[in-house]
């Protein structure tokens, strides 16, 4: 095949609002006509897909990502499976990274080209546009990095799971390559690891904290996104642990008179009550730490005490229309934060580390891991970080998180002499 076969699919954030109220632009629903895919399905495909994109516009790094990703998988999807994302299957999948490893030339560009032109008033494919782009030297083919895969897992990870919430699919297709492939070795799709948790290392966590820190000290538009990080990863909460979330068909706001100032052994500490996942409630201690976060964080909201009154029932993530936050909005304010420090990363030069950070800073649960692994690591009685985080039992939580034994044996591994 000399030419390439494919076209862009979506547009910049900047036009997408446009894009959506052209029902995807003439010049893509025409290209899509050409394609040998049942015709409704795909401009179905086209459609839900914008809806997707349209939650991440107002984060102009993840949006770029996640278009990119969707954009290439569509592209393989329609032109070289002949497929729409209702056929989506394991066998797919897999076949897909095979492809992103190593794509033909022709869908490889060596410079950026945008997606679209204008063109008497409308918006027109740019047949220069490549879904790839990479420098070639001495005849050797695109190949793409391990933290370029991992991001695009990621990516479409998340992606997934939208298209499984509105019927799109019925099963996550990952699953099932998982399945298939639980003895791969470490260059396959998946790779096969020893158990770890997915969490920040400790360089990293610092990072990101003095990267927001310093951002709030220098606009305080920062501040939310400050105040959301370090809670998520101090008090081990979920994303919809902060949200609005719907109980008994009654919205339950996270309100600041959840939390508590208590008593123990005659000295005061505080805590925090969650109603958590499975609709169960439990309560988790504040570090002393976290309060001057937390009492930043009134302060910007121009609160009338430093720490939260009995009974004080405003919520602690106000909305600008009243209420709370969603749990959409609390992803979006999370992951703007994690790219900031990717961006301070890679101004001080430290490009890998941001790579690494990038790929994975849509996967807010990494805050949870952290501050439990941590905790742990720190010299906490497994048991209770247990029942901070909400497990069944103090044995699941050693399964999952890195204990303090484990990273022991890690460190006196590495100092072993030669």
């Amino acid at each position: 095949m000399s030419h390439f076969p494919g076209f862009p699919i979506f547009d910049a954030a900047s036009q997408l609002d446009e894009q959506v109220d052209e029902q995807g632009y003439a010049s893509v629903r025409e290209a899509i006509g050409a394609l040998p895919v049942h015709q409704d399905k795909a401009l179905r495909d086209l459609e839900v897909s914008l809806r997707y994109l349209t939650d991440y516009a107002n984060v102009q790094g993840t949006y770029n990502r996640f278009r990119s990703e969707v954009q290439r998988f569509l592209s393989y999807l329609w032109v070289v499976a002949g497929r729409t994302l209702d056929q989506v299957d394991g066998e797919v999948v897999a076949s897909y990274f095979d492809f992103l490893k190593n794509p033909p030339a022709v869908w490889v560009s060596p410079n950026i080209h945008s997606g679209f032109l204008d063109s008497q008033g409308r918006r027109v494919i740019n047949p220069r546009w490549r879904p790839f782009t990479g420098q070639r030297s001495k005849g050797k083919r695109y190949t793409a990095s391990p933290a370029s895969l991992k991001s695009s897992r990621t990516a479409l990870a998340s992606y997934f799971r939208f298209l499984r919430q509105r019927k799109i699919m019925a099963e996550d297709p990952f699953l099932e390559v998982r399945r298939r492939d639980t003895k791969a070795k470490s260059n396959a799709l998946l790779e096969r690891q020893e158990a770890s948790v997915r969490r920040y290392t400790d360089w990293q966590w610092s990072f990101i904290r003095q990267a927001l820190e310093e951002a709030a000290d220098a606009d305080e538009a920062y501040e939310r996104h400050l105040f959301i990080i370090v809670t998520m990863k101090s008090l081990f909460l979920r994303v919809s642990e902060l949200a609005v979330r719907d109980v008994d068909g009654e919205p339950r706001i996270p309100a600041f008179s959840d939390f508590q100032k208590q008593v123990a052994g005659g000295e005061a500490f505080w805590s925090y009550y969650v109603f958590g996942k499975g609709d169960k409630g439990r309560t988790i201690t504040c570090p002393d730490a976290y309060l001057d976060y937390l009492k930043r964080w009134r302060a910007y909201l121009g609160c009338s005490s430093p720490l939260p009154l009995p009974n004080e029932s405003g919520p602690i993530l106000p909305s600008a229309r009243g209420g709370g936050l969603g749990a959409r909005q609390v992803q979006r304010i999370c992951e703007e934060g994690l790219m900031l420090a990717v961006q301070h990363m890679k101004d001080e030069g430290y490009f890998d580390e941001a790579a690494q950070l990038e790929a994975i800073a849509s996967e807010t649960h990494y805050l949870r891991h952290t501050g439990a692994s941590q905790a742990i690591e720190a010299g906490a009685d497994i048991r209770h970080i247990s029942e901070e985080l909400g497990h069944a039992s103090a044995a699941f939580t050693e399964q999952i998180y890195v204990n303090a034994d484990q990273a022991r044996r890690r460190a006196a591994g590495r100092n072993r002499s030669i």
